[in-house]
């Protein structure tokens, strides 16, 4: 085996590809003898800001431990751009020290310790930080012509797009329709994630949508940072949403903002195929049973069967537990729900004012916004009128503070029952264990269910049964043996 080396690659934006580089260092190395052991790919990494030297430090304790003993890049600009020319000069010496070699392809005496290499080195090293700063420069001067015409720059949430000039693009919202249901959703208690099924949407894309003020306010913050100073322009855009309801969507994000909804990780999960799946516990061993349905080979279909589903990662049977009919099972919670007719109940406010309060004063922010992009002085006239007004109505503005408390929602938990998907029905079954209790048992040979008080963890019969989204029922006397 030849020598050993690393491929050093790296692009400044996630837009641009890495590949042509790969490509070059891969032909260059095979026909200098050189066999690539290790890859630095650095997809969006500036070198101009130093974000690449964590890769060059790892290279330098490569080269020490001997794993390889020379660095392959296309150009020495994709290695540091750095205005300061001490800085790149100590990546390299301390490659060297160590006993590595940098071979640039475009630039053959670069990184050598004779006198023409230092001098390649040392004119590369000035060429690279001088570029960095025309690019900032040049796109700077891009910047200010977006700012002088109050055009957008940056990104925007789902359903805003922009179209125009390249220097005065103009955002506007695709589709009004969609963002006003968003926002009714998430302000009704909708989760995110199913707010994101309806509209083809990742959780986060629906909440980075929802907190987007120019939605309310018509003026979207545009901001660059150049040498240090950050410039901020507002770009005056059609607001979509009344202030209320975008205060309403926002109280709900804040109101879910807890530790406990981070995302802890872990693989994909499939969908339960039947509601009852992983909710019952085994009278063996409790671990949960599943549903085991489908199909013959023949193409029948199966009687479904409640099977054990095992413990952790192993997921193998007790063995103690042989299965049972899970239609019985299935028909008796699917007879208690569907024909329920206590009431769902729902969180909601029932007496005081602090609501108004807090309505008047975001669409006092919307003016705040508005004011700064107004060209026109006969508007100008009337958003300080205004202005002034709920500043003296929310200065005199008196409190009675918000009482909340349960509330009927108009639906009865069979109307939810019957309503509701897969999903649904496995959030409602799921709360009446956690609450009341819900287990497998066997009375004279057969087995049922036992629904009460008794079992680890449940509240009680007469406790609430929350479901979830700010909604629950209660119901007496729920103890019984099915």
């Amino acid at each position: 085996m030849g020598e050993l080396g690393a491929g050093f690659v790296r692009v400044s934006t996630g837009s641009q590809d890495e590949s042509s580089q790969v490509k070059i260092l891969t032909e260059e190395s095979a026909q200098r003898g050189i066999t690539i052991v290790k890859w630095f790919r650095l997809h969006g990494y500036s070198a101009s800001h130093g974000a690449q030297e964590p890769a060059l430090r790892e290279v330098i304790a490569d080269i020490a431990r001997g794993d390889y003993s020379a660095l392959l890049v296309t150009e020495s600009s994709r290695l540091d751009r750095r205005d300061d020319l001490d800085a790149q000069a100590e990546i390299l010496l301390g490659i060297r020290s160590v006993g590595g070699d940098v071979i640039s392809i475009a630039e053959p005496q670069f990184g050598k310790t004779d006198f023409a290499g230092r001098v390649v080195t040392l004119v590369a090293q000035h060429a690279n930080a001088e570029k960095s700063a025309t690019v900032r420069r040049t796109t700077y001067r891009g910047i200010s012509m977006i700012v002088a015409n109050g055009g957008h720059h940056g990104p925007l949430p789902a359903f805003w797009a922009t179209r125009g000039d390249r220097y005065a693009k103009q955002a506007f919202c695709v589709d009004l329709d969609k963002v006003r249901d968003i926002y009714a959703r998430v302000a009704d208690g909708e989760s995110l994630s199913s707010v994101g099924r309806v509209y083809d949407l990742y959780p986060a894309s629906v909440k980075n949508l929802v907190r987007f003020p120019a939605n309310h306010t018509g003026v979207v913050e545009c901001r660059y940072t150049h040498e240090g100073a950050t410039e901020v322009w507002g770009h005056q855009v059609a607001p979509v949403v009344e202030s209320p309801l975008w205060w309403r969507a926002n109280k709900v994000l804040a109101a879910n903002l807890t530790d406990g909804r981070g995302n802890k990780g872990g693989r994909p999960v499939a969908q339960a195929a039947n509601w009852l799946s992983g909710i019952l516990g085994c009278p063996s061993c409790g671990a949960k049973l599943h549903v085991h349905g489908g199909r013959t080979p023949a193409g029948n279909q199966r009687a479904p069967k409640l099977r054990c589903g095992g413990h952790a990662k192993r997921r193998i049977a007790c063995g103690v537990f042989t299965g049972c009919d899970a239609t019985p099972v299935i028909d008796v919670i699917d007879a208690m729900l569907s024909g329920d007719v206590t009431p769902v109940l729902a969180f909601q406010r029932v007496a005081g004012n602090s609501h108004e309060l807090d309505e008047m004063r975001a669409e006092l922010a919307r003016i705040q916004g508005r004011l700064s992009v107004t060209e026109d002085d006969d508007e100008l006239d009337e958003l300080v009128a205004t202005r002034k007004a709920l500043r003296v109505a929310i200065d005199g503005f008196a409190v009675v503070p918000d009482v909340y408390d349960y509330a009927e929602t108009g639906q009865t938990v069979g109307q939810m029952w019957a309503a509701g998907d897969t999903e649904v029905k496995r959030g409602m079954v799921r709360a009446i264990r956690e609450s009341w209790g819900l287990a497998l048992s066997e009375h004279g040979g057969q087995w049922g269910i036992t629904v009460g008080t008794g079992f680890t963890g449940a509240g009680g019969a007469d406790d609430v049964v929350d479901l979830g989204n700010g909604l629950c029922f209660r119901r007496e006397g729920a103890h019984a043996t099915l």
